[in-house]
């Protein structure tokens, strides 16, 4: 140490720790096609589904030939992930091609004979129809609990964590009592059809009546529905405060970080047609909650100490996206040359994507030194989860379902802090420049499902049931008027047969808890003389931050469907957003003393003598905690 320590700087790095999980599908080489897949996308081929219902309009004309028209124009939109680029998706990605040398048949209604020249439907069969079920858990649990102490005991850390844990069961609890029993979705692809059929067959006993958290598509901000507001480019992070070099104690005990990032792109139930025998259910829904608690006590001796409490923000975002289908301006064409894979039974489509981030950083921090510059990091901590899943292609032409068509898309996002802190500054012998900020966390929900098609629905007719008589019985040549009633997209019809109910379910949930409750305590002695002669008349400072904790959740769902549906049943279609912000009423308390009453509080907790409690010396190991796990109430 140089004589009267005018150049020692003390740094104390006990948090500032990152986790970050990232999940991808296989990466595939570029194909030879028009619309070959970029690259940077990541995607596995799958059997291709529907989308959703609103209206039941009937339209009875046929669908009229058209120019073929180049697909263009903006792409939806797309919220920018934390670290990933936003997806290159949009009407313009989605739009299936013709095989470079394919010759199209001569238009429906050319003339001829029926079809457009088509004298006879040819149709081979196999047993195929690959399905998917893609399952993700990412979970992150980190413990970064600091105990930087004098000669006090070191259980003051237990008793923290305590009332921490305690704390935040009882907040996941109201989250979870915020959702309604009947949204409480089996985390898991085994279960999530079950729970599917169950609302649907709810829905359809009451006869259709929407759901009592229905509402239209839109923007919605906290609740209420607002205009939908322009892309900006994604700043960049903040740089790192500068704490300088000068005289005093400076303890930064929160700014932890916990991120969730999922993106969905389903193509499995992208046909240009789907035929359903029994009913078609199409349900969106977005549930998200906030819940904190950040009750501070605060006490500083310093005359014109400036402290900053409260200030946090907690804020849902939920945005329903509709979009023609994407062959709503595509020509169509005859043909006579159909293959169908059958699948017997049901069909499965699902993906379930489930992200946890858990931190538990509960710091007890206490300083006293005189002639330092003194930093104490206890916070700090960034935990990650992100995953991109790019699932399916455009594969079929034509889906008929012998059952029902089950259809949901759902996110559950759910944020938890608890941020209750005690702060205790003051100097012995001079008068410190005090800043004190216990606030300022941010809460934050992002979710979209965005949808192409899947609400077009046309008349159903006696052609339908002899198109299902005949393919469901094996029937190798049709007559060609089958032609002219399915719209193809020119050479072989890709037609996908299931006998029984189809499901096609896209599920994700997000979930943030951080603990992050503090003590912390400093005391600035007078400086020696001969580091007040170095430092001159500037002022010893004291700065204490344990709040600026960030919660994110950001998912997004980009399903691509049927841009025409026939319906035999019933047709339903709803959009369900739940969102709740659960706040701890706020009650914290600042209190300014004279430093004289304030100096021996602190003592008793710090002792006085400086030497004794060497910061390097004193980082102790506490003991075992025993403690409920508050992770074993995690929400639905």
């Amino acid at each position: 140490m140089v004589p009267g320590g005018i150049t020692e700087i003390i740094w104390h790095f006990a948090g500032y720790l990152k986790i970050f999980e990232d999940i991808a599908r296989f990466r595939e080489p570029p194909d030879e096609g028009a619309y070959r897949p970029h690259t940077e996308d990541y995607t596995t081929h799958r059997p291709h589904f529907e989308f959703t219902p609103i209206d039941d309009e009937m339209i009875t004309r046929p669908t009229p030939m058209q120019s073929p028209l180049a697909l263009g124009g903006g792409g939806g939109y797309a919220p920018h992930l934390p670290t990933h680029p936003t997806p290159d998706i949009g009407p313009e990605k989605f739009g299936p091609m013709h095989s470079p040398n394919f010759v199209p048949p001569m238009n429906v209604g050319a003339g001829g004979a029926a079809g457009g020249g088509v004298n006879i439907v040819k149709v081979v069969y196999q047993e195929d129809g690959a399905q998917s079920q893609i399952q993700t858990h990412q979970i992150n649990y980190m413990h970064d609990n600091d105990s930087l102490i004098g000669t006090h005991d070191a259980n003051l850390l237990f008793s923290l964590r305590a009332a921490a844990d305690h704390a935040i069961s009882d907040m996941a609890a109201g989250a979870d009592a915020a959702v309604p029993t009947e949204w409480h979705a089996p985390q898991n692809t085994d279960a999530l059809p079950a729970f599917v059929a169950a609302h649907d067959q709810a829905w359809a006993d009451r006869g259709g009546t929407p759901d009592a958290h229905s509402v239209q598509a839109g923007y919605y901000v906290n609740g209420e529905l607002q205009d939908r507001p322009p892309e900006v480019p994604a700043s960049e992070p903040a740089p790192a405060p500068d704490l300088g070099k000068g005289l005093g104690q400076w303890a930064l005990d929160g700014g932890n970080e916990a991120t969730n990032g999922a993106y969905i792109v389903d193509l499995t139930d992208s046909a240009r047609t789907m035929v359903v025998a029994g009913d078609y259910f199409k349900t969106n829904a977005i549930i998200q909650t906030n819940s904190y608690m950040d009750n501070d006590h605060v006490m500083v001796s310093g005359s014109g100490a400036n402290v900053a409490t409260g200030g946090n923000q907690a804020t849902n975002i939920a945005d329903f996206i509709e979009h023609p289908g994407v062959y709503e301006s595509m020509p169509s064409y005859a043909s006579s040359n159909w293959s169908v894979d059958v699948v017997q039974g049901d069909y499965y489509n699902i993906r379930a994507m489930v992200q946890t981030n858990y931190l538990s950083d509960n710091d007890v921090t206490m300083q006293n030194s005189s002639s330092t510059h003194y930093e104490v990091h206890a916070g700090q901590n960034e935990l990650g989860n992100f995953v991109l899943i790019n699932d399916g292609d455009f594969q079929y032409d034509l889906v008929i379902v012998g059952g029902s068509y089950h259809g949901m898309n759902v996110i559950y996002q759910n944020n938890i802090l608890y941020n209750n802190d005690t702060v205790k500054i003051t100097g012995d012998g001079v008068d410190p420049n005090q800043t004190v900020s216990t606030g300022g966390n941010e809460l934050t929900n992002n979710a979209t499902i965005e949808s192409y098609g899947g609400s077009k629905a046309l008349a159903w007719n006696s052609g339908l049931d002899d198109l299902i008589h005949n393919i469901s019985g094996g029937v190798t040549e049709l007559d060609p008027s089958f032609a002219q009633l399915i719209a193809g997209n020119g050479g072989t019809l890709n037609i996908l047969y299931i006998t029984g109910d189809y499901y096609d379910v896209n599920a994700i949930w997000q979930t943030n808890i951080v603990s992050d409750a503090n003590l912390a305590i400093q005391l600035q002695g007078s400086p020696s003389p001969v580091t007040a002669g170095y430092y001159g008349d500037s002022m010893a400072t004291q700065n204490v931050a344990t709040g600026g904790n960030v919660l994110s959740n950001d998912a997004v769902i980009v399903d691509v469907g049927n841009t025409n549906i026939h319906v035999g049943g019933q047709v339903y279609g709803d959009s369900i957003l739940i969102q709740a912000n659960l706040v701890a009423e706020n009650s914290d308390h600042v209190t300014q003393t004279d430093p004289q009453a304030l100096v021996p509080e602190v003592i008793a907790f710090i002792g006085s003598d400086e030497t004794t409690i060497n910061p390097d010396q004193q980082q102790h190991a506490p003991a075992p905690i025993p403690h409920d796990d508050p992770m074993a109430n995690v929400l639905h």
